[in-house]
């Protein structure tokens, strides 16, 4: 359709019409790359949006794994330093028998 049209115009040697069509052709696509791009961009967000409660979540329970080592660890060394007691003194901790 706009290439028959303008093939008339410029056989019709209406150069402002010619213009206009390439105006017209020009802005279209313009506005289309811009859209595209637009809805792109939004794409990308809710993409990284996900991804950020991904992480969120995966850091969450990398944070209770670390909590409950260091629990377990501080429990080791506790008794660990009941047993060198006992061992070195003969003193029991905590109401051992």
């Amino acid at each position: 359709m706009i290439p028959r049209r303008i093939y008339e115009h410029v056989n019709a040697h209406n150069w402002f019409a010619v213009a206009i069509d390439f105006i017209i052709v020009v802005v279209g696509v313009f506005v289309g790359i811009q859209v595209a791009n637009w809805n792109a961009a939004r794409q990308d967000q809710a993409r990284a949006e996900k991804y950020l409660g991904r992480i969120h979540a995966a850091l969450l329970t990398d944070i209770e794994g670390v909590e409950r080592r260091l629990a377990y660890w501080g429990k080791v060394q506790d008794y660990g330093a009941a047993a060198v007691a006992y061992a070195e003194e003969g003193r029991l901790r905590n109401d051992s028998t």
